[in-house]
């Protein structure tokens, strides 16, 4: 009789980085396929009832007029609605990609461009330009509406500039650690708030007060398709967060580990956060204070992908976008006629998932 031989197969389940991988892989088709269908959908709602077909139509009418459409959607969906929706994607990406690189440089779950003191140093900056008369600002139809934009963005982005580098100066004077960081963040941001705040008090303009009320509620409303390529701006620095995403991974292990591996810590935790400051700046100064976005959607991103940097970043930035343009649609189909500002919408999303996340985590890092 002929010997037998047992052959014994063994089949590894992938690893747990593979899984995350895959996992990251799928999530962002999917995030990325619902944003065309998002933003149709926000283009298409409103109290002026598009069809589907004219915002298409009046798109390629824009590059080649061949279809026959009422001046009046044309003039809806080029100027009201496709503005707004292009709006609600930048922000979303900008803010999210910020918010991941903030609480991984920082390793604290609760750090983002708000709890900094940047978002509300941008605010003093473009609070400032409105009550010097810099920003300029018309009443329409009892609303006061923001003419001169461009002139806020460089008084945000000082401010905001400004605070990220107090920020880092005050943590130094007691040791830049993570958390001395964040309570300088804080500080920083009463200080700024407290400033608005002023502002508003001494304006001894009642319009320029309304002005400053309104815009720090968080609005889409008035941003125009010409305010686009200036907000395009605040996606640039995502290609650089990709790129050192492997460093953003050393910081998030340690300080110490990530000086063995060869990291400037200092000078990289300095320079993104510098970065994610003009990121704020440039989306603010047009549609004013946006909460909750760089602070919830990284949180949410790090639970299904993990803290690889590379796909946290990449899966921030697009349910980033998809969750704004969520945000503009119910901001309009909630109470019509009246549109809510997107700043309220974020904020009563967020707002209970950051007390269900101090509750059960804390402000620590890690998985």
């Amino acid at each position: 009789m002929g010997d037998f031989v047992t052959v014994t197969i063994i089949i590894k389940k992938p690893r747990p980085e593979i899984e995350r991988t895959l996992r990251s892989v799928v999530l962002n088709i999917v995030l990325a396929l619902l944003v065309p269908l998002l933003f149709a959908l926000d283009v298409v709602t409103g109290t002026y009832k598009l069809p589907i077909a004219w915002v298409y139509e009046a798109l390629i009418n824009a590059i080649v007029p061949i279809f026959k459409l009422p001046t009046d959607a044309t003039l809806v969906v080029l100027h009201l609605r496709l503005p707004e929706a292009v709006s609600a994607i930048i922000l979303g990406a900008s803010l999210a990609s910020a918010g991941a690189v903030l609480q991984s440089v920082l390793r604290n779950y609760l750090a983002s461009t708000y709890t900094l003191g940047v978002s509300a140093a941008a605010s003093f900056g473009a609070a400032l330009a409105i009550v010097l008369g810099f920003g300029g600002f018309v009443i329409k139809y009892y609303v006061p509406v923001i003419t001169s934009p461009y002139l806020i963005i460089p008084m945000a982005f000082l401010f905001s500039s400004l605070a990220a580098l107090m920020v880092y100066a005050l943590a130094y004077l007691k040791g830049a650690t993570p958390s001395v960081i964040i309570l300088a963040g804080v500080a920083v941001m009463f200080m700024f708030s407290m400033g608005t705040s002023m502002l508003q008090y001494f304006a001894g303009n009642p319009d320029a007060t309304h002005a400053i009320a309104m815009w720090m509620l968080g609005s889409l409303e008035n941003v125009r398709l010409s305010y686009l390529p200036y907000m395009a701006l605040s996606l640039l620095p995502i290609i650089y967060y990709l790129v050192v995403s492997a460093k953003i991974d050393a910081i998030g292990l340690g300080d110490d580990v990530a000086h063995s591996l060869g990291v400037n810590v200092r000078g990289l935790r300095l320079t993104l956060i510098l970065l994610t400051a003009f990121q704020a700046a440039a989306v603010v100064s047009f549609v004013g204070i946006v909460g909750f976005v760089d602070l919830v959607i990284p949180n949410i991103s790090r639970l299904i992908v993990g803290n690889n940097n590379a796909r946290l970043i990449t899966t921030s930035t697009i349910m980033g976008a998809d969750v704004t343009l969520a945000a503009d649609i119910i901001s309009r189909a909630l109470v019509p006629p009246y549109v809510i500002p997107i700043g309220i919408i974020l904020s009563l999303i967020g707002a209970p998932y950051l007390l269900l996340m101090v509750i059960t985590r804390g402000g620590g890092y890690g998985p």
